[in-house]
């Protein structure tokens, strides 16, 4: 991988990094709010009114805004019983298989929820609850979070691909390929290893 290739990586594993502690943190927070809402009920027979639809817009958004860094730590559940049997090229083509499939996901999602965001923003929506909150905002950082997994998916689809034309096995696998046992027990055991989760070499 080039140089540019890999400083565009590394800018969007920072990125997905950022923005994945603060969807962890919405939904810490909305543990909290939840938290506080059944003690009030329980309690006081009171509710804050609001609870349930900020915990649902909290889930949506944090999900959408971990599923690059998640790409990105090849940390998404793969099924490679078998696929641990073939030697390195084969698996490179399915790696690179694999993220083909994820990349056109990806894209097709975030463009079908972008309509979803426009059609709220045209229609002037707000959620049919107390709050009333106008659609958009949920959604926008919900699409937000989308637009920037179909980015991350694209870039690592077209590097892999590149490195598979070349022949650089290696560095699909680092890119996109299914993580080892061992490389999990040295991250669990706090060992220095690829400091992008697979996105740079």
């Amino acid at each position: 991988m080039n140089a540019s290739g890999s400083r565009i990586l590394a800018f969007g594993a920072n990125a997905s990094r950022i923005a994945v502690w603060i969807g962890g943190l919405m939904i810490v927070l909305t543990a909290g709010l939840i938290t506080v809402e059944v003690v009030l009920r329980k309690v006081a027979n009171m509710s804050t009114g609001g609870a349930d639809e900020l915990s649902g817009y909290a889930l949506a958004i944090g999900s959408s805004w971990s599923m690059g860094f998640a790409l990105l730590r090849r940390a998404h559940v793969r099924v490679d019983a078998i696929y641990a049997r073939f030697g390195s090229r084969p698996r490179a083509w399915l790696d690179c298989l694999a993220i083909l499939s994820m990349t056109i996901f990806a894209v097709v999602l975030t463009w079908f929820c972008i309509g979803v965001l426009i059609e709220s923003i045209t229609l002037e929506a707000r959620s049919t609850t107390t709050l009333s909150i106008p659609l958009w905002i949920p959604q926008g950082l919900w699409v937000t979070g989308l637009v920037v997994f179909s980015g991350i998916s694209l870039m690592l689809c077209i590097h892999a691909t590149a490195a598979l034309i070349h022949g650089d096995t290696d560095t699909v696998r680092r890119l996109v390929g299914s993580r080892t046992s061992d490389e999990e027990l040295e991250e669990e055991l706090g060992k220095p290893g690829n400091p992008h989760g697979g996105a740079a070499c």
